[in-house]
């Protein structure tokens, strides 16, 4: 029920329905057979994070998401995990006699507690009451941050992962030691001044290879769904009608934008995905009728309007079902 067809009579395509792009990869295969044959062996590898909330949607840079991603897989090498492979003899901390974990180093070890206790947060950061990794992180990404940093949207924890971890390994490969002031006085002015260059980036657009021809009105399509988050095909859906009423209004030199990257990514690219094979089908089709049609993605903030009018006709349906 999920799959829309196509109505302009575009192509069936194989469609390898394990993966979301439809493309078929031997390591998605492989998964599948190893499930298949030896489920005891994929239930302990299950990791119950939402990992988009706790790292690829929290505000930071990629190098500390990378930083992350590695501490939360126990892949970053701290002493312990460096005496376990044989590399170092003694997992010992350099700063202290305990041995050297994750847990230790960013919020158990003396030198962590100081950074920890001189971040500007409301009530304060106890790194006594932490226990595990995750459940520091977690916590310090709610604490708000005081007034006057200037970090009102943006958590400052990132940052001082990043400052802990970079204090430590200039301690140990150049013999420069920083206090625990200037650690976290680096923390904010690297946080500040990322947040300060996102003002300056532009926002990122797709377009297909067409140029308007001269003399002709370009206009502007916005377009957006307000579906169930399961169904994929909803944004699809709407720029297809959408592409329909144009040409119907003989537009014929139109931009369409909408808020669904991996849409206009798909459009763009001539991929392919399970659920929306069939529309994307249809827009290539009637793509064209058109002498100039381009695809761009545009943030949800730039769709208010066109996504409160999909969010009334949706309730209003819901209200008066035929």
């Amino acid at each position: 029920m999920a799959i829309k067809p196509s109505k302009c009579g575009g192509n069936d395509k194989r469609i390898w329905l394990n993966h979301s792009t439809g493309q078929y990869t031997a390591k998605s295969d492989y998964f599948i057979a190893l499930e298949k044959n030896y489920p005891m062996l994929m239930e302990p590898k299950v990791h119950h994070q939402d990992w988009n909330q706790d790292i690829w949607k929290v505000p930071m840079t990629p190098k500390i998401k990378l930083l992350i991603w590695k501490i939360k897989h126990g892949a970053l090498p701290v002493g312990e995990v460096l005496m376990a492979r044989h590399i170092i003899p003694s997992s010992k901390c350099i700063r202290c006699d305990c041995s050297e974990s994750i847990i230790h180093l960013f919020f158990q070890c003396h030198f962590a507690r100081k950074v920890w206790d001189l971040v500007p947060v409301s009530g304060g950061f106890r790194c006594d009451q932490v226990e595990t990794f995750d459940e520091g992180w977690k916590k310090a990404l709610q604490s708000p941050v005081l007034p006057p940093i200037g970090l009102i949207d943006c958590s400052i924890a990132p940052w001082i992962i990043s400052a802990i971890w970079t204090a430590r390994n200039l301690l140990i490969f150049q013999k420069r030691e920083f206090s625990a002031q200037e650690t976290i006085v680096k923390a904010i002015c690297d946080a500040k001044e990322w947040k300060e260059a996102q003002s300056t980036l532009s926002t990122p657009s797709c377009k297909m290879p067409y140029q308007p021809s001269k003399g002709d009105s370009e206009f502007t399509c916005r377009s957006d769904a307000a579906l169930k988050k399961e169904l994929s095909s909803g944004e699809g859906l709407a720029i297809r009608a959408a592409m329909v009423h144009a040409i119907a209004l003989q537009q014929r030199t139109v931009v369409f934008k909408s808020d669904s990257l991996p849409l206009v990514s798909a459009i763009v690219d001539d991929s392919s995905y399970s659920e929306i094979h069939g529309i994307l089908s249809d827009i290539r089709l009637i793509s064209i009728s058109f002498v100039s049609v381009s695809f761009c993605f545009s943030p949800r903030e730039n769709l208010k309007f066109e996504y409160s009018l999909a969010k009334k006709a949706l309730r209003d349906f819901v209200l008066n079902p035929v």
